[in-house]
């Protein structure tokens, strides 16, 4: 393991996570891990073993769909940084099952995707968010680490103002944050109001987790202005 390591990105699947990846190759340039994806995470463990021997001479920085407790030995053996973003859980969901539909409904985009999912085409968001997998998913990524642990945590619906907050305490040079999020809903109000109840309610854990974010990152942004 390179000890140089000072940063670990959690990136929850749509919470603003490519947009940050793109901020940290402004900062980190080639010492930032790849983007890892679940299945980048797979074979890395399945050719090294572990996370550790699995990244490059010079690393500084790594990014991914990666648990925490994938983590944990890395973190705890570097003593880096740990930073993550989250979303309100409801239009996370929302936004999560607008993916999926869209590489259904665009099979070359992701032909393994596709193949594994294709019986899946007509089913609506409410049965979507009802599967296990896709509920708390929050929660699921940070299992293992308190919020007041983490040394940032922002918000997406903040995003750039989260961006300039996380600079100045790195102390990372001028970092532009643009960030377009082409599947935000108007609020996760703009749903019917029976609708986004029951969404809340599959998702009980990381609508508390995002209270309580929200309370911290306002405390955050006071010490950090």
């Amino acid at each position: 393991m390179d000890a140089m390591i000072e940063l670990i990105s959690i990136h929850i699947p749509k919470t603003g996570g490519t947009s940050f990846y793109h901020i940290l190759q402004q900062v980190y340039g080639e010492t930032l891990s790849p983007s890892l994806r679940r299945r980048d995470y797979q074979a890395l463990m399945e050719r090294h073993g572990s996370l550790e021997a699995a990244l490059g001479p010079g690393i500084r920085a790594v990014h991914g769909h990666l648990y925490y407790s994938e983590l944990a030995p890395l973190h705890k053996a570097s003593g880096a940084r740990v930073v993550c973003w989250l979303r309100h859980p409801v239009e996370r969901v929302v936004s999560n099952y607008r993916f999926f539909r869209h590489r259904l409904l665009h099979p070359e985009l992701n032909p393994e995707v596709y193949e594994k999912n294709k019986h899946r085409t007509g089913e609506g968001l409410l049965a979507y968010a009802s599967l296990d997998e896709n509920r708390d998913r929050m929660s699921q990524f940070l299992e293992g680490i308190g919020l007041e642990e983490l040394f940032f945590i922002g918000l997406l619906e903040d995003f750039e103002t989260g961006v300039q907050q996380l600079s100045r305490r790195m102390g990372w040079p001028a970092v532009s944050a643009p960030h377009a999020n082409k599947g935000a809903l108007k609020g996760p109000q703009a749903l019917e109001q029976g609708l986004f109840e029951q969404l809340a309610g599959l998702n009980r854990k990381d609508m508390a987790l995002y209270e309580s974010a929200r309370q911290l990152a306002a405390t955050q942004k006071g010490l950090w202005k």
